[in-house]
C-alpha cells in the first residue's frame, strides 16, 4: 500500500519510502516500543520452544498459505499524529507472472485512487504497478517473511529497490527481522492468535490461521505515526468466525 506509512502491509522499506509506504504488508508489511496483544508464554529458551509447538499444533507455520482469489481485507488507515483515518481495502485480483517471477496481484483501494501490490509466493513483496506501468520493484524481494516461522527466528533482508516514478531512482537496503512473540491481538475485525514480527521501525501482526497480517504499526518518523488495524475480511469458500477470528471450511 503506497501512500502514508500507514497503509503498507507489505512489510519494510526504507526510511524515506515508509512516508508514503504501503501496509499489507505489508503491506512495510512497523513501531519498535509497540506492544499490542496479550503474549502467550514468556522468551524463555524453553518456553520459545513450547510456543513453537503450539503454533505448529494449531495452525501450523511451516509454509506459506496460498491466497485465495477473491479474498477482500479492509483495514482502518490511522495517522497517530493528526488523527486522520481512512479506509484501505485489498484485494486478490489474480496470480500471475511480474518480472518473470509467478506473484499475486493485490488491487489496493484508498480514497477512490488504486493501485496493484506484488507479492511472490512467500507474501514478500516485489513490486507495485498502476496505470498500466510499474512504479517500483525490489530485487530479490522485501523479505518480511523466512519461512517456516518460528519465535525467537532472526534474519536480515537485504535487497535492491527500483523507484520508476522519476526515471530509474535506485537505493540498496538491509533490514534486520525478529519473530519476537506469538500472542493474542484484538483489532476490529476481532481477536486473533498471531506473530509479532519486528522489521526495522515497522511492527506487524501476522496470523496464521488467516493467512495475512492483521495490524500493523509504523514508529513515528518525523512528527508522525500509524497505525493500520483490520476492520473486516472475506474469503470465499470460508466463514469467518466473527468471535474468535478462526476461519472454517463452508459447506456447499
Amino acid at each position: 500500500m503506497e501512500a502514508r506509512g500507514g497503509d503498507n502491509l507489505k512489510g519494510v522499506r526504507t526510511r524515506e519510502k515508509l512516508q508514503r509506504a504501503t501496509v499489507i504488508l505489508v503491506l512495510t508489511f512497523i513501531c519498535i516500543r509497540c506492544s499490542g496483544g496479550t503474549y502467550i508464554g514468556t522468551q524463555s529458551a524453553g518456553d520459545s520452544r513450547s510456543n513453537n509447538l503450539l503454533i505448529d499444533e494449531e495452525i501450523g507455520a511451516n509454509h506459506p498459505p496460498v491466497l485465495v482469489l477473491g479474498s477482500m481485507f479492509a483495514y482502518q488507515d490511522t495517522n497517530l499524529s493528526t488523527g486522520k483515518v481512512c479506509k484501505v481495502t485489498m484485494v486478490v485480483r489474480e496470480k500471475k507472472e511480474f518480472e518473470k517471477k509467478p506473484a499475486y496481484w493485490i488491487d489496493v483501494i484508498k480514497e477512490g485512487k488504486n493501485y496493484f501490490d506484488i507479492y511472490d509466493m512467500n507474501l514478500n513483496w516485489i513490486g507495485s504497478f498502476a496505470d498500466g506501468k510499474e512504479l517500483e520493484s525490489a530485487k530479490p524481494c522485501i523479505r518480511v517473511f523466512e519461512w517456516p516461522l518460528r519465535v525467537g527466528k532472526k534474519w536480515d533482508s537485504g535487497y535492491t529497490l527500483r523507484d520508476y516514478s522519476q526515471g530509474i531512482h535506485v537505493s540498496s537496503s538491509k533490514v534486520a527481522m525478529n519473530i519476537r512473540t506469538y500472542e493474542k491481538v484484538t483489532v476490529p475485525a476481532g481477536t486473533f492468535k498471531a506473530l509479532r514480527i519486528q522489521a526495522g521501525g515497522e511492527t506487524f501482526w501476522y496470523a496464521p490461521s488467516l493467512g495475512w497480517v492483521v495490524k500493523e504499526q509504523i514508529e513515528p518518523y518525523g512528527k508522525e505515526e500509524w497505525l493500520l488495524e483490520l476492520v473486516e475480511y472475506s474469503i470465499p469458500h470460508r466463514i469467518a468466525e466473527k468471535r474468535s477470528g478462526k476461519l472454517a471450511l463452508e459447506t456447499e
